[in-house]
This record gives structure tokens, C-alpha cells and sequence, in this order.
């Protein structure tokens, strides 16, 4: 137990070296806003996003063989989290009208094709893991 300390001191430190600089750099206006984006976060986070993934692992649980449930849940975890770095660009936020060479790609079906992939590779990979569990029994 005492070697947990080797980590827990250091990270409080960095704690509280970021909730410093946040306190004394930004003003009064700015913190509101960074406060709101954080509880937002949280809510999202345990209100939405828990849930969810609670819920398809139990889907998963109910419906797969034991074999293919880490590669559906590795793909659909690395799906969820491509999809969410793509979604600005897929949408297009910040984009200029008149500028052509801003987002000049089709986002939203370079987000479909790499999601397909790695839903493929994860079926794939489920497929075999399921064969293996099979030949061994």
C-alpha cells in the first residue's frame, strides 16, 4: 500500500499546479465558462455515454459468445472514439465558405469507410477467436 503514495503525491501536485495556473490566468468570465464545459462534460459523460456502454456490454454479455466479446467491444470502444475526434470536421465547424482548401475532403465518408474497417477487422478477429474456442473444445 505504501507505494500507491509514489503516485497519489505527484499527481496531486500536478493537481494542484493546473488549478493554480487556471485560478490565476484566466479572469472571472473565462473560468465561469471553463467551469460549465467541465460539469457539462461530467454530466455528458456519466448521464450519457456510462449508460450506454453499460448497456451494449450487457447486450454483449447476453448475445455473443464469450470468445468474440473483447474484439466487438475493442471495436466498437476504437469506432466511438474515431467517430468522436471526426465528428468537427465531419460537420464541419470553423469552415469558410469562400475557402476551398479549408476541410477540402469528404469527412463524412472517409469516418464511414474507417469505422467499416475496423468493424470488419473486428468481426473478422471474432470470427477467428470463435473457431479457436471451438477446435480446442
Amino acid at each position: 500500500m505504501r507505494w500507491r503514495w509514489l503516485f497519489v503525491v505527484p499527481g496531486l501536485a500536478a493537481v494542484a499546479y493546473g488549478a493554480h495556473g487556471l485560478w490565476t490566468s484566466l479572469s472571472g468570465e473565462a473560468l465561469t465558462s471553463w467551469a460549465i464545459w467541465m460539469l457539462g462534460g461530467a454530466l455528458l459523460h456519466d448521464l450519457v455515454v456510462a449508460p450506454v456502454w453499460i448497456g451494449l456490454g450487457w447486450l454483449a454479455a447476453r448475445t455473443l459468445p464469450r470468445p468474440a466479446r473483447a474484439p466487438v467491444v475493442v471495436g466498437a470502444a476504437t469506432s466511438a472514439a474515431v467517430a468522436l475526434v471526426a465528428l468537427p470536421f465531419v460537420l464541419g465547424f470553423g469552415g469558410d465558405e469562400g475557402d476551398t482548401s479549408f476541410l477540402p475532403r469528404d469527412y463524412g465518408t472517409t469516418l464511414l469507410v474507417v469505422v467499416g474497417v475496423v468493424l470488419a477487422v473486428s468481426v473478422a478477429w471474432a470470427a477467428v477467436r470463435v473457431q479457436r474456442a471451438r477446435d480446442s473444445a
